[in-house]
């Protein structure tokens, strides 16, 4: 079992690793933790499950164990060294070695096709934890349920309220199309080498989105935009985006009942989609 100090360092040692802190490279030594990831997520061997940031695989190796087929992506190429000579041995594991984020996600798919279930489980990267929520939200159709384990920062963004410090454009996003539960927090003592921060695992689950648009793919980019400059009214951010003039803006914020001062923090998911569906699907 990698999860653990004693093999986790055997492993760092045997490769010649030295994590890299600014990638956020603070691999699981609690295998208990590994448990409680694997009953949440009730895995069983009719299921395919994605993992995304394999690292040396401690996770990795709970999933073979509970899974019909695993395929982890990596992008480290000493953590897919590591992966090969200790994990590859098992035919229903595919490394996949390349960059998430750019990799073709249905494609990928395709290994899994025979599964009951495909799901995402992934102690995800935190450098880039919310363009991979993105990406799975938006590109990975089969797939509706995520069980992540994110930096707690990032938990409490995921189902941020209007006014809070934590709202941003992932939340609204998070509110359109899932629900989220938070099911259980991870202690930095459970890595190595110990983080800064505290971790939390959530359950993510897809959902039929909450308001009703023509053009999603419009839509959520009209959500990152105006968020984009949190300082800067909701008029200086969408007019900046899209040119369309401030009067115009002011005239949708005003037929609307919504103070023209605004700011998108401030906004609920409803009153995004009435601006964006005036600005941007009435015949005006």
């Amino acid at each position: 079992m990698i999860a653990n100090i004693k093999n986790t360092l055997d492993i760092l040692k045997k490769y010649d690793i030295r994590p890299t802190k600014k990638l956020g490279q603070n691999f699981l030594v609690d295998v208990n933790v590994l448990r409680k990831i694997i009953t949440a997520a009730g895995i069983s061997k009719n299921d395919g499950v994605i993992e995304i940031g394999a690292g040396i695989g401690a996770l990795t190796e709970a999933l073979v164990e509970a899974a019909g087929r695993v395929l982890a992506y990596e992008t480290d190429k000493r953590f897919i060294n590591v992966l090969k000579n200790e994990l590859d041995k098992r035919d229903n594991l595919k490394i996949f070695a390349g960059d998430f984020l750019k990799a073709d996600i249905n494609d990928d798919l395709g290994w899994l096709s025979e599964c009951e279930r495909i799901l995402v489980v992934s102690n995800l990267p935190y450098y880039i934890t919310t363009p991979i929520i993105f990406k799975l939200l938006e590109e990975a159709q089969p797939i509706s349920e995520f069980y992540l384990m994110v930096q707690k920062e990032v938990g409490a963004r995921l189902a941020a309220a209007p006014g809070s410090k934590e709202y941003s454009s992932l939340s609204v996003f998070m509110e359109y199309k899932t629900d989220v539960e938070v099911l259980f927090e991870v202690s930095k003592h459970c890595f190595y080498p110990k983080p800064d921060v505290e971790s939390i695992v959530v359950a993510i689950k897809k959902k039929q989105p909450a308001v009703a648009v023509r053009s999603e793919e419009k839509f959520l980019e009209f959500i990152r935009k105006i968020f984009a400059q949190k300082r800067k009214t909701l008029v200086n951010n969408i007019n900046r985006a899209y040119g369309c003039g401030k009067d115009r803006v002011l005239e949708a914020l005003s037929g609307l009942n919504i103070r023209p001062e605004i700011r998108a923090e401030d906004l609920n998911l409803r009153e995004i989609r009435d601006i964006y569906a005036d600005l941007f699907e009435s015949p005006k």
